[in-house]
């Protein structure tokens, strides 16, 4: 039986705000194994014809989401080079956004029996809704080593906002100051992870503590954020001036373009980093197909 581990909420206050500076390069990935393409490794999930890695730990274990042919998704896990997929019971779709070093899983899934969205977090072998209190949609996207869990919930106001869940505090509301929309990806100690919109477009963030702190690349149109390792490296997504994505690691005040050789232009997005500084994330080749892949 699913378990309510939410019980409070408790609003985020004080809170402030500052631009980060970042130069924008680019990084020749060389190297890698007789089967990776410059330290670049696709693989696919068994029989799927949409395959996405999600994120990765110590222990190179990946999670992830893929898409059948008849359009159904399910979550995954690759751990020793085995498959297991991930779905939670009585759903109709389930969707693995993180994975931590203990091997506990977030997602969200969608309800057969109510018709919602809700997060769960899978621990031991036990699935657990996770209900942002009141609201129809509850998403979990990143999950700490500790067990501390951000995502997003959807309330009464049709927008989107963020949350942090601590077995401490309960939940917390994460809004970055004057956004339309706020998606904490994940969370690392005292510090937050991920991406809003405002009238200006599509932004990275990062909240220490009370402070927040906006992240953008030069001559970018877009930033959004969504994996992060202990050492502060951040992984995600930048749309260049030319309209096209690129994978995206934000090292050391630098924005790194990380794009699968050969891929389809625009297709590109670096989800997950672990803190080898490995990568994972998704490409597509151009007959559209998306494939996972390891950069390491």
């Amino acid at each position: 039986m699913k378990r309510l581990l939410w019980l409070s909420l408790i609003l985020l206050a004080a809170v402030t705000s500052a631009y980060a500076q970042f130069t924008f390069t680019s990084i020749d990935f060389s190297g890698g194994t007789p089967n990776s393409k410059s330290g670049f490794t696709s693989f696919d999930f068994p029989g799927a014809v949409n395959t996405q890695a999600t994120a990765i730990t110590p222990f190179g274990d990946i999670a992830g989401r893929y898409l059948n042919a008849d359009g159904s998704q399910h979550g995954f896990l690759l751990s020793e080079g085995r498959f297991k997929s991930i779905d939670v019971p009585n759903a109709t779709l389930t969707d693995v956004t993180w994975i931590n070093p203990r091997g506990q899983l977030v997602g969200d899934y969608n309800d057969a029996l109510d018709g919602k969205v809700h997060g769960f977090l899978l621990s031991g072998g036990d699935f657990t809704t996770i209900d942002f209190p009141g609201v129809e949609v509850t998403v979990a996207f990143g999950i700490s080593p500790s067990g501390d869990i951000v995502g997003i919930e959807i309330g009464s106001d049709g927008l989107l906002h963020g949350f942090l869940f601590t077995k401490q505090s309960g939940f917390t509301s994460i809004d970055f100051p004057g956004a339309s929309g706020t998606l904490p990806t994940m969370v690392i100690g005292k510090r937050i992870i991920g991406g809003y919109f405002d009238a200006t477009g599509t932004h990275g963030f990062e909240l220490k503590g009370d402070n927040f702190r906006s992240i953008n690349c030069p001559g970018a149109t877009s930033v959004f954020l969504s994996g992060l390792d202990p050492q502060g490296d951040m992984t995600g997504e930048v749309t260049a001036g030319d309209g096209i994505q690129h994978g995206l690691l934000v090292r050391d005040g630098n924005c790194i373009t990380v794009d699968f050789p050969g891929s389809l232009p625009g297709s590109n997005y670096a989800n997950g980093i672990n803190p080898r500084g490995d990568i994972v994330g998704r490409y597509a080749t151009l007959d559209g197909k998306v494939h996972a892949y390891l950069r390491q």
